[in-house]
């Protein structure tokens, strides 16, 4: 009896072990997710170079730990604002001509100024993985037979809050109603008298700012170089997917599923391979279901 007990435990605890740390890991990805959604949603614009901004938000990170000597934690309004306002000078430099046209020319400018951005990233800090470590770091929270990362708990807490404050502001605001208002008919909005082109300025800097958020957070406990960035689209997309494109809350949770499965594939089958049942899931989705779970339209 024993023995069996035994050996149910050893099966059930990793198990538990990688559900737990994929929901905490995912939490962050459905954070940065959000920003790569909300600039699909209501402009019609698939950023390709959202995970760089990840990447710039883990360099403040990493900038105020080994520079400044201050917890990276303590950077993150800083690094929404930094990067709201890079994304608002890409929106203007870059995004402005494609607003609502998801074409051919605005997926390869969007793929050359993520390419731009990863360039000017490793002039500035250089190719060497950098890292920031914070008062969180290395430390772990006892649950029972469990253990979390505290660094991840508060990544999780930092996403959670952030992804409610959005949700607050763009479905209780004036602000955000406008927001909806230019997604759903930009020629309706502008005979109202709604600036399409403010609103989308401000849109397009909310997504990116909260790419830098994600970023700092993420900083406390994942490494970064001038190419994580890129390694971190594809889970923006596949979390979008799944999620539904322009849905705030299937983002999120597209974030979580992505860590969850992350998590369990790399426990029963390698953590190498653990991306593979992703792109999986993702061409999946996009052959039955286009829409993701609560996305509503796909045009």
């Amino acid at each position: 009896m024993e023995a069996t007990t035994g050996g149910f435990d050893a099966i059930l605890l990793p198990a538990a072990q990688a559900l737990i740390s994929g929901v905490l890991v995912g939490g962050v990805y459905g954070l940065l997710s959000i920003g790569f959604s909300l600039a699909f949603g209501v402009m019609r614009i698939v950023n390709f170079a959202h995970g760089d901004l990840v990447m710039y938000g883990m360099y403040v990170g990493v900038v105020a730990a080994g520079t400044l000597g201050i917890d990276p934690l303590y950077a993150v309004p800083a690094s929404f604002v930094l990067m709201a306002a890079l994304g608002a000078l890409q929106y203007l430099l870059v995004y402005k001509r494609f607003v609502g046209f998801a074409t051919l020319q605005q997926l390869l400018a969007a793929i050359g100024l993520g390419l731009a951005l990863q360039m000017v990233a490793q002039i500035i800090f250089g190719a060497d993985t950098r890292a920031a470590p914070s008062l969180f770091s290395a430390k772990f929270l006892l649950i029972g037979p469990l253990f979390v990362s505290e660094a991840q708990v508060v990544a999780f807490a930092v996403a959670v809050v952030a992804t409610l404050a959005v949700e607050a502001l763009l479905g209780g605001t004036h602000w955000g109603k406008a927001v909806r208002a230019v997604a759903d008919d930009i020629e309706a909005a502008e005979i109202v008298g709604l600036s399409s082109q403010t609103i989308n300025i401000g849109a397009f800097a909310l997504a990116c700012g909260l790419a830098g958020i994600a970023g700092t957070v993420m900083s406390t406990y994942y490494p970064t170089d001038p190419s994580k960035g890129l390694s971190l689209m594809p889970i923006a997309i596949i979390a979008t997917t799944i999620g539904g494109l322009g849905s705030i809350r299937g983002s999120f949770l597209g974030g979580i599923f992505c860590g969850v499965v992350q998590q369990l594939t790399a426990l029963l089958w390698s953590s190498a391979l653990q991306d593979v049942p992703l792109y999986l899931l993702l061409l999946v989705f996009i052959a039955y279901r286009p829409t993701g779970m609560f996305g509503l339209r796909t045009e």
